[in-house]
């Protein structure tokens, strides 16, 4: 009896440790099977002070090319004292891409820089992965005179210093554009200029700018991709642009037109006329006919 005893022990724990080995061999065969991918990440501060990062999460499929990776678990961090603090979880949408609003305050370290660090993290399909941005946060504002008659824009670029004054930043390239519906217009061929020791930077806006009705434009200076502030854009609205003057017949009569001439109209009515015409003449001669014929069959009978 101690015997069997002592082999039923020994038959259940082979039974647990085959067990334990086949669901590590399985996932290790899960693992294994995940694909590679990477992060592209990119910063942009809006006008109202928003800032935004934005993820593109590449996978690399079996041919070796890395493509968009659609449905990927992003996670998005925030450093705070030496610890990586949770802003949200999100999905990639079908091109790959997702993005993150980060918070209003954000924690600095002694040179005044922020660190955002987004994963790839326990995703079903994808390796873990991770990038991180490293940057500081700078003002951009668009000054504009409705009065001035040289159409002048001047932006002024600043950082805010530990003590809480506000420092201007020297030569930061900034591009002038015009906002346009589906984007921005550069504002002329040579449209970039680097600001002064006192964080300006000054573009004369050409005339003849298309504008609304009031010929009101958005003007937009930005700061674009730098290594150390990203993307950072100021707008502004003033009468600078050419009046757009609304058609008060957008549609006359004419042959290209998307209505006709009254007399091609009345030319093709009677042709369209005379064609129905000519057809109820024929199927009434044709039941005319038909009554005759029934009738002599009558007379006949």
């Amino acid at each position: 009896m101690k015997t069997l005893k002592i082999n039923l022990d020994m038959s259940s724990y082979s039974r647990v440790i085959i067990a334990c080995a086949t669901l590590f061999i399985m996932v290790s065969f899960a693992q294994a099977q995940k694909s590679e991918s990477s992060i592209q990440l990119s910063f942009s501060k809006k006008t109202d002070n928003s800032r935004i990062v934005s993820a593109l999460v590449m996978a690399k499929n079996k041919a070796g090319k890395f493509l968009p990776a659609q449905n990927a678990h992003v996670n998005f961090y925030i450093k705070k004292d030496k610890e990586q603090v949770l802003i949200t979880k999100t999905n990639t949408n079908g091109a790959g891409k997702t993005s993150a609003n980060l918070p209003k305050e954000l924690a600095m370290d002694d040179d005044r820089y922020f660190t955002v660090t987004v994963k790839v993290e326990n995703d079903e399909i994808l390796e873990d992965a991770e990038e991180e941005l490293h940057l500081k946060d700078i003002h951009v504002t668009l000054n504009l005179n409705p009065t001035d008659t040289s159409r002048t824009a001047t932006a002024v670029v600043t950082e805010t210093a530990s003590d809480g004054t506000e420092k201007p930043i020297k030569d930061i390239a900034i591009n002038f554009y015009v906002q346009r519906l589906f984007g921005v217009m550069p504002a002329a061929e040579e449209h970039s200029v680097s600001t002064n020791e006192k964080g300006e930077a000054s573009f004369v806006y050409p005339k003849g700018i298309p504008g609304d009705t009031l010929g009101k434009i958005t003007a937009v200076a930005m700061i674009e991709d730098n290594d150390t502030y990203g993307t950072v854009e100021a707008k502004n609205e003033c009468a600078w642009g050419k009046p757009l003057l609304l058609d008060k017949d957008p549609f006359p009569r004419a042959l290209w037109g998307a209505h006709a001439k009254w007399p091609m109209i009345i030319l093709l009515c009677c042709l369209y006329g005379g064609v129905w015409f000519c057809y109820f003449f024929m199927f009434y001669q044709l039941r005319k006919i038909k009554k005759e014929g029934e009738s002599e069959l009558l007379i006949k009978n």
